[in-house]
């Protein structure tokens, strides 16, 4: 390649080298997905019904099978509740319709507890007015006394 063709594209590249540094000035990098913040204090979901029925029968076919690996027992259990007839899920199904609607009220308590701290939250700011009102209030009567001492000083 001749110096001429280089020198052509050496000038797209400076030109190229200038647009993309002034793009990088005012690039933001990606900090990639945010986590939701999840409180601590929040009501649990309730177990499935199967998961009620695991934890009533993992101890007992873990003392059957002591070898078993911990997803070997999860097949067992699976094939278990599987091969457990209708009425008898249905004592497991009754458990977990009760404790779904506990959660719900539960949640339902927690969201509207936190309404009435926003209702503190005004009464503060209220009371913060009467503060400035009542500082205010003190500026006034320490002006008024400094009138007073200017007057006596006549």
């Amino acid at each position: 390649m001749s110096a001429k063709e280089k020198e052509k594209f050496d000038d797209m590249a400076k030109a190229d080298k200038t647009c993309y540094e002034r793009e990088m000035k005012t690039y933001i990098p990606y900090k990639g997905e945010i986590k939701k913040f999840k409180d601590p204090n929040a009501p649990k979901r309730p177990p499935l019904a199967f998961f009620l029925f695991c934890c009533e029968y993992h101890p007992k076919n873990q003392r059957r099978n002591p070898g078993l690996s911990i997803g070997d027992v999860a097949k067992k259990l699976g094939e278990m509740w599987n091969n457990t007839a209708a009425d008898d899920k249905q004592t497991y199904e009754k458990k977990a319709a009760e404790l779904k609607e506990k959660y719900k009220k539960d949640t339902a308590a927690y969201r509207t507890k936190g309404k009435p701290d926003a209702v503190k939250k005004g009464v503060v700011k209220a009371e913060k007015s009467k503060k400035k009102k009542e500082e205010e209030d003190d500026e006034a009567d320490d002006e008024e006394e400094e009138d007073e001492v200017d007057d006596d000083d006549e």
